[in-house]
């Protein structure tokens, strides 16, 4: 825990969650935070009802919001934040990642697939493919002005742009913002594990975990497979 009368950045992890079985993904994610860095908080904003042993602190969604997570950022409890998605395992400790703190304002990784269809949609500014959309199911962000400035802008532009998906008005946002903002090497937000990985790979070994078979899955061999993961 951190400690109120020390100089020493509040820092933690921040999850969103909708519904039991999104919480419960979450529990196992932020437990994986405890045993890799233990000394972090860790933070949920979920429904009044919800279960929520396992975190450090809880917060209510408001109702009528459409994409939680855009609009409750801003509001995390700590100086300095991580935000993950509920399908995530953290695999190593984080010291290193939140020393970029010490410089940049905000950290994210690429989309990995970048390139398709889907993740290079306009909404008012045309951009350069060099400048990919950032997966906003890892980001590291410190607390100050320009962080929640760029917060709000985000949640008006996706109120206004109409998207189902965020990151296209989260790409928008970053590129027209003044953010000090540092791209994640993919270690730190791993989306596509490859079955060699665990016999042989001369890869860096994933820091974060973040896999379409941690969400909550409805086949009993599915969410097997998912329990496999640590």
């Amino acid at each position: 825990m951190s400690d109120p009368t020390s100089d020493t950045p509040r820092r933690g992890v921040v999850y969103v969650a909708w519904g039991a079985a999104h919480v419960d993904v979450a529990r196992r994610s932020a437990a994986s935070v405890k045993k890799s860095s233990p000394w972090l908080e860790t933070a949920i904003f979920c429904a009044a009802d919800d279960d929520t042993s396992g975190f450090d602190m809880s917060f209510v969604v408001p109702d009528g919001l459409v994409r939680p997570k855009v609009d409750l950022l801003w509001q995390s409890p700590f100086d300095q934040t991580l935000f993950l998605d509920n399908d995530t395992i953290v695999r190593d400790d984080l010291q290193s990642a939140f020393r970029l703190l010490e410089k940049y304002d905000m950290c994210g990784a690429h989309v990995i697939l970048w390139h398709r269809p889907r993740h290079t949609k306009t909404w008012q500014t045309e951009l350069p493919d060099a400048f990919p959309e950032i997966n906003t199911g890892v980001l590291l962000f410190k607390k100050n002005d320009k962080t929640t400035k760029f917060f709000k802008a985000w949640s008006a532009n996706f109120a206004q742009a109409g998207f189902k998906v965020d990151q296209v008005t989260f790409r928008e946002t970053l590129w027209a913002s003044d953010l000090d903002f540092y791209v994640l090497p993919p270690q730190f937000n791993k989306r596509v594990y490859e079955l060699s990985e665990p016999i042989y790979s001369d890869q860096p070994r994933p820091r974060i975990l973040h896999l379409n078979i941690l969400r909550p899955q409805k086949s009993a061999f599915k969410r097997w497979l998912s329990n496999l993961i640590r």
